[in-house]
């Protein structure tokens, strides 16, 4: 199995398979950043306009106006971090016959967990999501779950690799029966 593909860097530990998101370094990567300093750079400019003697007089729209952009970018700067840090991933366990998928869920900053067992899995797909990038899904009763995305071309060995190794798992005795599908995301997400 590949360390890496697409966006996900993948590992064995015992009896699981975990997919983990790995969050690519582009230039999106640095707008949070940009927008906390540029929060902070506005606060120093409201504080200063209410320390400094000479910048106090007849500057209140100009303070109010500098604290209002600093609140503003840097909760800007805040969700956009959380949304890029945001978890997902997924976690095959080959013992106990589950998949466990973590999607951005509730306002986007938080996980939604969803544990599928082996027999609500239809098929596992190699899907193309736009030209030159592909992704796994799994195909269940009432929806589509993405394992991984943007794969590139050269990845395509890999990932076919990848769905053939998890439809055989698939395959294999499901275990105990259980209830199905469970959302273990936090209540009020």
């Amino acid at each position: 199995m590949p360390r890496r593909l697409g966006n996900i860097r993948l590992r064995y530990d015992a009896e699981l398979l975990i997919g983990e998101r790995v969050p690519p370094l582009d230039a999106g990567a640095l707008v949070p950043d940009v927008l906390v300093l540029t929060g902070l750079a506005a606060g120093v400019v409201a504080v200063a306009t209410l320390i400094a003697p000479d910048l106090r007089k007849d500057h209140v729209w100009g303070t109010l106006v500098a604290a209002i952009i600093a609140t503003a970018a840097t909760m800007a700067g805040l969700i956009l971090g959380g949304l890029r840090r945001g978890r997902r991933g997924f976690v095959v366990n080959f013992d106990q016959h589950t998949v466990r998928v973590d999607e951005p869920g509730g306002l986007r900053i938080r996980s939604a967990t969803t544990l599928v067992p082996f027999r609500d899995v239809q098929a596992v797909q190699v899907v193309e999501r736009y030209p030159g990038s592909w992704a796994l899904a799994l195909a269940l009763k009432e929806r589509e779950v993405l394992l991984l995305d943007s794969a590139r071309e050269g990845e395509l060995d890999q990932l076919d690799r990848l769905c053939r190794m998890l439809e055989a798992s698939f395959a294999q005795d499901p275990g105990p029966q259980d209830p199905g599908p469970q959302d273990l995301s936090p209540p009020g997400a």
